[in-house]
């Protein structure tokens, strides 16, 4: 019950909020260059807790067509189709299976948007928690360290999508509207101080029993982890996926069509639909099928490329993935988000959204310990991914170059459609040009790397550079 006077109360607090922000760009977010931030709603425990629980509201309230990074499935679907993953069955999102990203588009600005106005609402509780006094100090920390969580996540996929982008800490307008871009590595710099930040005031349980749909300690490490691979700090990346995956009372991999369920025993962070449509989870909105009867007009496919690549044996195919054939046609899609609908007669969802799980932290340090020359550690953290699925081990008499093909092979089947993973791989290791080449038959451009700057924003910043090729 408490609860839920605190997610009604944190929408109060939000919705005005939205109203202003929802239809401008990351330089219109902000109060007027007098207005100093209101630090009155983190002067008392029930108010502070409603204003960070308004973050992960504005992160993952859902509308159709909106794709942000953690609402709408925008990354898992526009970045599956701009990979090998996805195929989509009209020409909307052409522009993404080409490559050709237009910047005056909705997906870049819509991207952008939703996250700098999630980071002002992380700046504004950061400000307000640190100025505020009265709060329960334990609490002041935990919130503290879920507001520096959600900016640095923000943040990771901002520079991932975009390259340079500005680096925003401040809730004053003056200053973050003539913003110019910020070095990618300097971003990278702040997001693992905000998660070194984060992972030490944050506790091992989670703020609400039963739930793990907001952050701890473990959810901050595995970012760690992942942020270090993504670096190719190798030891750290290690060392912090070792952490996550030693806490074994928390996380276990449970069946494959238990992963994806609400407070799956891999969840180490989910979202939960806070949208008013009626779907568990955007994925399952977009991914399942309305009717099995007729060919696809709005729906997207997986690609034969992928579907091929699963071995014999391996139930991730069998489980993860479903199919239907309409005039001698079949038709593949995602099926790890089973339910399309949750009516109101339905009951509560019983899928939600998984951004952070156990199986990445085994393909983290596999990769991680390989690169290190621990090819024999390495091949075993895959083999108990594969053994999940029911896939033979991998032997470990191949080269360190076949091992890393190996990881690269094992992290595309296990986090296919999965907040973009399969496209941040393959750019990230160099390999988008000999992958996506082939595949899409066109000469990879090394600008298509990163996304556009959202014409948008060009044109209320002067400050702001757009990306090369675009």
């Amino acid at each position: 019950m408490q609860t839920q006077t605190l997610l009604r109360f944190s929408r109060r607090l939000l919705v005005p909020a939205l109203l202003g922000l929802g239809s401008c760009n990351f330089l219109d977010v902000g109060p007027p260059p007098t207005q100093v931030v209101d630090t009155t709603v983190y002067s008392a425990d029930g108010s502070a807790t409603a204003g960070v629980l308004g973050i992960y509201i504005g992160l993952t309230s859902r509308g159709r067509a909106v794709p942000g990074i953690a609402n709408d499935a925008g990354l898992s679907t526009l970045l599956g189709v701009a990979a090998d993953e996805l195929l989509f069955a009209t020409t909307t999102y052409d522009e993404y299976r080409l490559n050709q990203i237009n910047p005056a588009g909705n997906g870049p600005n819509s991207v952008w948007s939703q996250a700098y106005t999630n980071i002002y609402q992380c700046n504004t509780a950061v400000a307000g928690l640190t100025a505020a006094t009265g709060l329960t100090a334990s609490l002041r920390t935990q919130l503290l360290g879920e507001a520096k969580f959600l900016r640095a996540f923000n943040y990771f996929y901002l520079t991932n999508l975009f390259g340079d982008v500005p680096l925003v800490l401040t809730t004053d307008y003056t200053v973050s509207s003539t913003l110019a871009r910020t070095p990618k590595a300097d971003v990278y710099a702040q997001v693992i101080t905000d998660l070194l930040d984060a992972q030490k005031a944050l506790g091992t349980a989670y703020p609400v029993s039963n739930e793990r749909t907001r952050v701890n300690q473990a959810a901050a490490t595995a970012l760690l982890a992942r942020v270090y691979l993504y670096q190719q700090n190798w030891a750290a990346a290690e060392t912090q996926a070792t952490t996550v995956l030693g806490q074994t009372t928390l996380y276990t991999l449970p069946a494959l069509n238990q992963v994806f369920l609400a407070n799956s025993q891999e969840a180490i962070w989910q979202v939960r639909n806070a949208g008013t449509i009626s779907t568990n989870t955007a994925e399952g909105g977009y991914f399942v099928p309305a009717s099995l009867t007729v060919a696809p007009t709005a729906t997207y496919q997986l690609t034969n490329t992928l579907y091929n690549a699963f071995g014999t044996p391996d139930n991730r195919r069998s489980t993860w993935t479903n199919s239907y054939a309409v005039a001698g046609t079949t038709y593949r899609y995602p099926f790890k988000y089973q339910q399309r609908i949750a009516t109101a007669s339905a009951g509560a969802a019983t899928e939600y959204s998984l951004v952070l799980r156990l199986a990445e932290q085994y393909l983290i340090r596999a990769e991680a310990r390989i690169r290190q020359g621990k090819l024999t550690d390495g091949i075993a953290d895959l083999n108990v991914v594969r053994a999940r699925a029911g896939a033979a081990a991998l032997a470990t008499t191949g080269s360190a170059a076949d091992a890393l093909l190996a990881v690269e092979n094992e992290r595309r089947l296990e986090l296919f459609t999965e907040y973009g993973h399969r496209w941040f791989d393959l750019i990230r290791t160099g390999r988008a040009a000999a992958v996506l080449g082939p595949y899409k038959g066109t000469t990879w451009d090394a600008n298509d790397n990163v996304w556009p700057i959202p014409a948008t924003q060009l044109l209320a910043n002067p400050a702001l550079t757009q990306n090369p090729g675009y």
